[in-house]
């Protein structure tokens, strides 16, 4: 298989999501960085593209002129990925859709309900591309393998689901009016960090790895969404009750001052035949009980979870996380990009995936601001 030529929007200098996608891209040899737009300066953004090995005349001002000037030429990229702020990324996304190339996206799939709509319907006209979105935590291993266990109807009708994403860095900061904009950055302007910052940010993640594994749809939720403070008009944490059309019931939590909580993501799901639960801070086993039974934890790689096996990089006993399963997309995606067999299923996250999660965030915002339950 020949490596695509990817060309990257955004994490430049100090951004370490940008380092994760670089790396992942790297990590099977399916791709090879050729261009990029890594700052809004120019001098910033030439001396960071030759530090990762880019010549000079593939940095370029803005995404718009990278598009236009990569498509020209015969060596131009076939592959973009975009990991600025989630305001950009619908606007960004349509050009290279418009352009025939293939589309890597961070989350969330846009800044809005309203962008996300336009980014799909552009994306669902065009059968030429493939876009995958970044929810990285759906390619670990033992995610899939549950995701696996409850299509088998392992745990039965899915009754609960509990989920949870919390960290603390915004939590303990000596903030005012004043410094808020040098403290929180672009983070604190809705244009650019979309309609709500720790759902956007978080809560995405949160909400995409309910649906992923168990396959549910949303109906119904009531949200309560608190700010930083009353003058700094600002996200930070999100309780969510949610109905699903099979009747089952949904708890989700999403903050940014949970004291304690770094990247404290853990998901439980109740079944009438049984549960799991899945803690990102130790991937490799999921907890499963069965119906009148004692819990069983499974581990990555073993015969009882062989299927964790299709996603695995390393060998059973030895730690397999973040940066594998991030790898594990840009491996699928490029898979599919060669693929000729239509009928062949891939894991990774799609438009549709990222419309979902747009609709249940904009529906956060509404109930939230209007104290009541809505369908979403």
């Amino acid at each position: 298989m020949k490596r695509l030529r990817l060309g990257i929007i955004g994490g430049g200098p100090g951004s370490w999501i940008g380092h994760v996608h670089r790396i992942a891209s790297r990590f099977d040899d399916k791709f090879k960085i050729v261009s990029g737009v890594f700052s809004r300066n120019h001098k910033i953004n030439q001396s960071f593209g030759n530090s990762i090995g880019l010549k000079k005349d593939r940095c370029y001002k803005n995404y718009k002129e990278l598009c236009l000037a990569e498509k020209k030429r015969k060596d131009g990229i076939e592959v973009v990925a975009i990991m600025t702020p989630p305001g950009s990324h619908q606007e960004i996304a349509e050009l290279f859709i418009k352009n025939n190339i293939h589309v890597i996206s961070d989350k969330p799939f846009a800044g809005s309900l309203s962008q996300a709509k336009k980014l799909y319907k552009t994306i669902t006209r065009n059968k030429k591309i493939v876009y995958g979105l970044t929810h990285n935590y759906s390619a670990y291993p033992m995610v899939r393998y549950a995701k696996k266990l409850i299509e088998e109807k392992k745990l039965g009708n899915v009754e609960y689901v509990n989920v949870e994403y919390i960290q603390d860095w915004s939590n303990g900061k000596k903030v005012t009016p004043a410094t808020a904009k040098k403290v929180f950055k672009w983070k604190l302007d809705k244009k650019i960090a979309g309609v709500s910052t720790v759902l956007n940010e978080i809560g995405s993640h949160a909400y995409h790895l309910c649906n992923y594994i168990t396959g549910l749809k949303g109906k119904r939720l009531f949200a309560d969404i608190k700010q930083y403070s009353k003058k700094i008009r600002f996200d930070t944490n999100a309780q969510v009750f949610i109905n699903y059309e099979n009747g089952a019931k949904g708890l989700f939590w999403a903050s940014t001052t949970a004291k304690g909580g770094v990247y404290g993501l853990r998901i439980r799901i109740f079944g009438s035949m049984g549960s799991l639960e899945w803690v990102q801070n130790d991937p490799n086993y999921l907890k499963y009980n069965a119906a009148n039974g004692a819990t069983k934890v499974l581990e990555r790689g073993f015969n009882e979870s062989g299927f964790s096996k299709n996603f695995s990089r390393i060998k059973y006993g030895h730690p397999e996380g973040y940066l594998s399963a991030f790898s594990n997309l840009y491996k699928e995606i490029a898979s599919k990009i060669n693929s000729k067999n239509s009928k062949k299923r891939f894991y990774f996250p799609t438009a549709y995936e990222g419309l979902l999660t747009a609709r249940f965030i904009d529906g956060c915002v509404k109930s939230s601001s209007k104290k009541k339950w809505v369908a979403f």
